[in-house]
């Protein structure tokens, strides 16, 4: 089954809040008490749509749950029978879902995505992290350049390639360590995250978003380590 978002009614955020089929309040777009598939809409936020607080973190075993519970009510292989508008819902959700699921598991995109909500605009990509972290950034990816080139010698020396490891697991564990630092740091503002005034907030999302670009720096930096490892191993 299928309804209009049009038919439904809606709370101050635009958010429906009662089952056409059955009357149930809900926020979402399946009734559990019906079971009905329901049109969602377009204002509905990722933290909403898979019940979880609005905040910078969260609780992940409540995220991968609930998220576990929509999509297999909404999976496609359950409409294979109703009509296409129904079959094209349900795509259309799941789809959905896995993106808001994928981008609030992710500290990186979770933080990126809570600022652009804060903002009411996109969050922007990589452009100031730290002097600390720029520096770090910059001096490691000249090391992962250094041995990049290594990696595509014909013929490699393999006492460089075990220095080149050892310093390449030595980056990785830094690197590590530098991102739980931030995540420490997220974990610290998020602590009166819901209670805060509007002027403590905009402070707040002011570090979170220098905070977004170390995690987006270091997260580059990661990825770069990890496949240079996997290179010359």
């Amino acid at each position: 089954m299928v309804h209009d978002d049009s038919e439904h009614d809606h709370d101050n955020d635009g958010r429906k809040v009662k089952c056409l089929s059955c009357g149930s309040p809900y926020e979402g777009f399946f009734c559990f008490d019906c079971h009905s598939l329901l049109s969602f809409s377009g204002d509905m936020d990722y933290f909403t749509m898979l019940e979880v607080e609005k905040r910078p973190v969260i609780d992940t075993n409540l995220l991968k749950e609930n998220f576990l519970k929509l999509s297999e009510n909404v999976h496609p292989d359950r409409y294979y029978n109703s009509s296409r508008d129904v079959q094209e819902l349900a795509l259309k959700s799941s789809s959905l879902l896995n993106k808001a699921y994928s981008t609030l598991k992710d500290p990186k995109e979770r933080i990126r995505y809570l600022i652009s909500l804060e903002n009411d605009r996109e969050a922007p990509v990589s452009k100031h992290a730290s002097a600390e972290t720029m520096e770090f950034f910059i001096e490691a990816s000249d090391v992962c350049n250094k041995i990049d080139k290594f990696a595509k010698e014909k013929d490699r020396d393999e006492k460089t390639r075990q220095d080149h490891l050892k310093k390449l697991n030595e980056l990785k564990e830094e690197t590590g360590s530098k991102w739980e630092g931030v995540l420490r740091e997220i974990a610290a503002l998020d602590k009166e995250w819901l209670s805060d005034s509007n002027d403590s907030r905009k402070l707040k999302v002011r570090r979170l978003t220098i905070l977004s670009h170390e995690l987006s720096y270091l997260s580059k930096l990661q990825t770069l380590i990890d496949e240079l490892i996997v290179a010359i191993s």
